[in-house]
């Protein structure tokens, strides 16, 4: 299990350990760089200020990386066998490492047009097919990350991010698209990954606007979302994210009501 219900249903140290992971895997994997861009909730982490009033911030136990579909390795090794060396095993189509009582997950997602689901073995890994994944590769933003590794070293390293309106394209999609989970952390990282971005919620919505003529193949996808989820306060995203919030009624209706906001102002309406 590396999703929960609530944000209080994640160990406190979470995220920390997804980001010992993360900078574990990413100074070994350093020749596929141009070939990564990192997505998922570490990627809102990265992308979203620390002191959204009424937000606690972003949190996960994954690493989910985009990758080219046409990664391949050299003579030196491959993915997987590099990530093994790390003691990170395959766990069905997932890398995963145990760190004392917690699983730590590195998962792949890739584009295959015109496939919308599946999985295609990129390199050596496994990866899932997820629209968008394209333009998250094409529309990155580096991030400086330093902190502890999985062996407790010190590391600092530049890690491609996916940049806000790619980003909210595949988590849009990761709730309600063609292969969404309708998980409430989704839902509840669409709102954060808005009103807490760093650059400002406007430049949010800008970029999120933008893909519509960048050749993002998820685009429509995610408005069809936006539309059927996220446009009124009694539908999934905003009663799922408000659910994941951790405050008291009050301030769950009142995340109810933004994040219905926030869907109506993506959309334009």
């Amino acid at each position: 299990m590396s999703k929960f219900g609530t944000f209080g249903d994640y160990p406190k140290e979470s995220l920390l350990l997804a980001e010992a992971a993360l900078l574990t895997a990413w100074r070994s994997l350093e020749r596929y760089h141009g070939d990564l861009v990192l997505v998922g909730g570490l990627a809102v982490h990265y992308l979203t200020k620390r002191d959204v009033a009424g937000l606690p911030g972003a949190v996960t136990m994954d690493v989910d990386f985009g990758i080219s579909l046409a990664t391949s390795g050299d003579q030196y090794g491959t993915i997987k066998s590099d990530l093994a060396g790390l003691d990170f095993k395959s766990g069905g189509n997932r890398l995963v490492r145990k760190f004392g009582n917690l699983n730590l997950y590195l998962d792949f997602l890739t584009e295959d047009p015109p496939s919308v689901t599946g999985a295609r073995v990129v390199d050596d890994v496994v990866a899932s097919v997820i629209p968008g994944i394209n333009r998250a590769l094409a529309c990155r933003r580096m991030v400086k990350v330093s902190g502890l590794d999985l062996y407790r070293a010190r590391q600092e390293c530049q890690v491609a991010v996916a940049n806000i309106g790619p980003l909210l394209v595949l988590k849009l999609n990761a709730f309600g698209g063609p292969t969404g989970r309708r998980l409430p952390k989704d839902a509840y990282d669409v709102l954060l990954a808005v009103a807490g971005f760093v650059d400002g919620a406007e430049a949010a919505v800008t970029g999120f606007r933008a893909e519509a003529n960048a050749r993002n193949t998820g685009y429509e996808f995610a408005l069809a979302t936006l539309q059927k989820d996220f446009s009124e306060p009694d539908q999934d995203g905003p009663i799922r994210a408000a659910e994941f919030h951790p405050g008291d009624a009050v301030n769950r209706e009142r995340i109810r009501q933004d994040v219905a906001t926030v869907g109506r102002i993506l959309l334009g309406s």
